[in-house]
């Protein structure tokens, strides 16, 4: 029988739901040629390795990218080449007007007219 109070909802293993569970943060992420992410390591160097060893794979869609997103960098790493890229920011592009209380859903010419 089970001895645990039934006022709370359990996990297998005994854990409870909401109770927080301590994982480490892996922010390096190996990306392959599609831009897919394939894996994520905890430490740059684990990464940076990992991505030469599956070079080795024949079956690997090239360029292999291991990215920083803290340091804005990116190892982008072929069978001969393994590129720094350094990340910046060319020029800032305006975005859309804020919205008032008054959502207004119609369509609007480029004069700003109704349509």
């Amino acid at each position: 029988m089970d001895q645990r109070p039934a006022s709370k909802d359990h996990r297998p293993g005994g854990r409870t739901f909401g109770e927080a569970i301590a994982q480490r943060i892996r922010p390096y992420a190996v990306l392959i040629g599609y831009g897919v992410q394939v894996a994520i390591f905890a430490t740059w160097n684990e990464a940076h390795i990992w991505a030469h060893e599956k070079l080795q794979d024949p079956n690997v869609i090239l360029p292999l990218e291991v990215e920083d997103r803290t340091q804005r960098i990116t190892r982008r790493i072929t069978r001969e080449t393994c590129e720094l890229i350094a990340w910046t920011i060319f020029t800032k592009v305006g975005g859309c007007e804020p919205m008032n209380n008054d959502f207004d859903t119609a369509y609007r010419d480029l004069d700003g007219k109704r349509v």
